[in-house]
C-alpha cells in the first residue's frame, strides 16, 4: 500500500472513530468517506469500498427520508459495515508490512 492510499484510510479510520465516539453522526461519516472515496478513487474504492459504504447509505437515507432515529438492527448493520471497512484497511495494512 502506498503512502497516498495509507493516508486516505487512515482519515476514513479517524472518522469511523470520531462516529464511534458519537462526535459524529451518521450522515457526516457518509459524507466524509464519500469524499475520501472521492480522492482515492478507482478500483479499490468503487469495488471493495463503494459497496460497503453504499449500504450505511440507504440505511442513512431511510432515517432522514422518515425523520427517525436509528433503531437497534439499522444500528447493528452500520456497525457490520464499518468492521468490514476496518477489517480491509487492517488486511491492507499487513500485506504492506510484508512488502
Amino acid at each position: 500500500m502506498d503512502e497516498f492510499l495509507s493516508r486516505q484510510l487512515s482519515q476514513i479510520r479517524m472518522a469511523i472513530a470520531d462516529y464511534r465516539k458519537e462526535t459524529l453522526g451518521l450522515n457526516a461519516l457518509i459524507n466524509r468517506i464519500e469524499a475520501v472515496g472521492n480522492i482515492i478513487g478507482g478500483e479499490f474504492w468503487e469495488e471493495r469500498l463503494f459497496p460497503l459504504v453504499l449500504d450505511m447509505e440507504r440505511i442513512n437515507s431511510e432515517i432522514i427520508d422518515k425523520k427517525r432515529m436509528m433503531n437497534s438492527v439499522e444500528r447493528e448493520q452500520i456497525n457490520v459495515t464499518l468492521n468490514l471497512l476496518e477489517a480491509i484497511f487492517d488486511n491492507l495494512s499487513e500485506r504492506r508490512g510484508q512488502f
